[in-house]
């Protein structure tokens, strides 16, 4: 009987991560989410290339966002145009942002906070938002221009 009643505890043991999964539900919020994950992994990402944001820049005049950090600002300079407001503060400074049928150029150091600032805008309303791929270490890298 004991062994009966140790490989109910252990058969147990193994189903209950089972009956905890049976308990997801989706919300809405992780619709939206979803949602912008798919647009934007069917468009490469949102990413752009340092030559072609200067294609973007020129052709349709986007609004520039540089989410970085003052100190990072201050190191290396912004895209000429940009506007600085760090990641961490975007959901503060909403009244900032153009109409959201003006495209955005996001970018940070390398792409992450950009991305996450990107999918942050889509959640948003915005249609057109570009990252710009490497950051503004790749902008640096390919020799195009910085205001300090």
């Amino acid at each position: 009987m004991r062994k009966f009643g140790w490989i109910l505890v252990f058969a147990g043991m193994l189903a209950g991560p089972a009956w905890a999964q049976a308990a997801v539900t989706e919300t809405e919020a992780a619709r939206a989410v979803f949602q912008v994950i798919l647009e934007v992994s069917q468009e490469h990402w949102g990413f752009i290339t340092p030559e072609k944001a200067v294609d973007f820049i020129e052709s349709v005049n986007p609004f520039i966002l540089d989410v970085r950090t003052p100190k990072e600002w201050a190191e290396t300079g912004v895209i000429p145009g940009a506007v600085k407001i760090t990641l961490t503060e975007l959901n503060r400074h909403l009244n900032e942002l153009p109409p959201k049928t003006r495209p955005i150029l996001v970018y940070c150091k390398a792409g992450a906070r950009g991305q996450y600032a990107l999918t942050y805008l889509k959640l948003l309303g915005y249609k057109n938002v570009k990252n710009l791929k490497g950051g503004i270490t790749a902008w640096l890298n390919a020799g195009l221009p910085v205001e300090k």
